[in-house]
């Protein structure tokens, strides 16, 4: 029975994340289909896959410019995994445009999940990603702009 209320604290925080996410990201393609976005910022829609042990979900992106950094930006992503769970996490890259393209390189640690590298390369249309996490696992996300 004492884990009955740790449960409830867990799924509502859950629950209360995906609902300000959700919030956010719509908002951000209706700002998106008023074309007030350009790469790399704005929203994205995808799937990410873990390569080394083959999990895999689906994965929304909001990319905006780092209002405390000029030349970052933050990535705030909200993955779904094992189809019943998911979560969202922020993390702020430095961005390097060259010509249409942007290029994403950057570490975070995320606590609980440990350090997360991330590389991508974004233009208009598309938005392709490795990762790597420091228990070994390597992954890709791809993401496109919402239809």
């Amino acid at each position: 029975m004492k884990l009955l209320p740790l449960f409830i604290a867990v799924f509502s925080s859950a629950f209360l994340c995906s609902c300000g996410f959700n919030s956010a990201y719509n908002k951000a393609v209706t700002v998106y289909e008023a074309a007030e976005y350009k790469a790399p910022s704005g929203p994205w829609q995808g799937t990410w896959t873990t390569n080394t042990n083959g999990h895999s979900g689906d994965l929304r992106a909001i990319v905006t410019p780092s209002s405390d950094e000029p030349g970052e930006y933050d990535f705030r992503y909200h993955a779904t995994w094992g189809k019943i769970f998911s979560g969202s996490y922020t993390v702020s890259y430095d961005v390097d445009r060259r010509g249409n393209r942007y290029f994403v390189n950057g570490e975070e640690n995320l606590g609980f999940f440990g350090r997360f590298g991330h590389k991508a390369i974004i233009d208009n249309d598309a938005f392709e990603a490795t990762f790597s996490s420091e228990d070994g696992d390597l992954g890709d996300f791809s993401l496109r702009r919402p239809e």
